[in-house]
């Protein structure tokens, strides 16, 4: 049998994402109890918000319930997202600024193959959620990484050195995947001073596609910057899998400022992509479900009690890294290679990714959106090997 070459090569280049979806492992000594931190599936159940809301649509069907929705998704769910964003936002968002997608993933994918030209590059931040550069050479695009500072927070002059005329699009993700940074209100103000003078030198206009998948989990009283009022150029990814902790139905939006050049045309583009790439229609029951839970979300707090209980450990235990400001990851230096402490870890019974995977190497990740009890079993092997390699 015949398969693409570049299939092929991906295939064997993140084999081990498909073991961590699978449930396989790196090889566990059979007396120890797998703990795993691996993927951002949470532990914590959905607002009974949520549950009512979904027993309400199930049991008041009607015609047509589930059959396909119009291709940039249901106007009533268009629309009460609009108004949610019109409120928050200041801005006149209306349904025509709004297409329903199959979760965030599937929007930053009709995003990237509605306005990627073959060898258009977009740049992304590393450490960067690990399937950015995938999603990007699924659109024919090129993916140049520029790196973030040691605290994570963005290097404007290193973003500034990637940009030239090949440059489609800036990827932010805030709070960002695997580090738990914010980025700052006035750090993203200098990416837009910064896009608009290269707008300006280049006579083109730069997208920045924002990826707010993990927009409603913060902490501390951080706030998240509203890119809208910061770029007007601005592509909005979100999901609502983070917020309502429900990942496996597949529901999220692509939202384009009101102010954007020709928003009615990168509507029509998004909602082709939703088509040609086989969405068809975002997930409908789910898009009955969401219309009556805008500003639902599950209890911040049983993350913020995760973070701290691991980051607590981990400080006592010698590790050193940025207290998550957002998300549920713990993105923690490791005393030298990071592959080789993720096989000391798994040794222990305890399962992490290598920061290599999310283009940051000396890192590991940690996902501790995780019962409270795998995270207590855990931290004896944290300790364990952290001591490992000290000298």
């Amino acid at each position: 049998m015949s398969i693409s070459l570049k299939v092929k090569e991906g295939i064997a280049a993140s084999s081990w994402i498909v073991n961590i979806f699978e449930g396989r492992s790196q090889v566990v000594s059979e007396e120890k109890e797998v703990c795993d931190f691996r993927l951002g599936n949470p532990k914590i159940e959905p607002p009974s918000e949520f549950v009512e809301e979904l027993k309400k649509v199930a049991n008041n069907p009607f015609p047509g319930m589930h059959g396909y929705s119009a291709l940039a998704g249901h106007v009533q769910a268009r629309e009460v997202i609009a108004q949610t964003l019109s409120k928050e936002r200041g801005l006149n968002f209306t349904a025509q600024h709004v297409i329903m997608t199959a979760g965030g993933a599937g929007a930053l994918n009709i995003i990237l193959k509605a306005i990627l030209n073959p060898g258009d590059e977009v740049i992304v931040l590393s450490p960067l959620y690990l399937e950015y550069p995938y999603y990007i050479d699924n659109h024919g695009g090129v993916c140049c990484m520029v790196e973030t500072n040691a605290d994570f927070t963005l290097n404007i002059d290193k973003v500034a050195a990637k940009i030239n005329p090949r440059t489609k699009a800036i990827i932010i993700n805030s709070p960002n995947n695997p580090s738990g940074m914010i980025y700052s209100d006035e750090s993203l103000k200098s990416t837009a001073r910064l896009l608009n003078e290269k707008n300006r030198q280049f006579g083109k206009d730069i997208f920045l596609i924002y990826d707010a998948a993990y927009q409603d989990i913060v902490y501390d009283g951080n706030k998240v910057p509203d890119i809208f009022n910061i770029y007007s150029n601005t592509i909005f990814a979100a999901s609502y899998s983070k917020p309502l902790s429900i990942p496996g139905e597949r529901i999220g939006y692509a939202a384009v400022h009101p102010a954007i050049k020709n928003p009615g045309e990168l509507i029509e583009a998004l909602t082709f992509a939703n088509r040609v790439l086989g969405y068809l229609s975002a997930p409908v029951l789910m898009q009955h479900v969401i219309t009556n839970l805008q500003g639902v979300c599950v209890d911040r707090a049983e993350y913020q009690e995760r973070r701290d209980m691991f980051c607590n450990a981990l400080q006592d235990f010698g590790y050193s890294f940025v207290r998550p400001m957002g998300a549920y990851y713990i993105f923690p230096e490791t005393p030298g290679d990071d592959l080789v402490f993720t096989q000391e870890l798994a040794k222990e019974g305890i399962l992490v990714l290598p920061g290599k995977s999310f283009g940051r190497s000396g890192y590991i990740r940690i996902a501790f959106c995780v019962k409270k009890e795998t995270i207590k079993k855990s931290l004896p092997g944290f300790k364990k090997v952290k001591r490992l390699f000290q000298p």
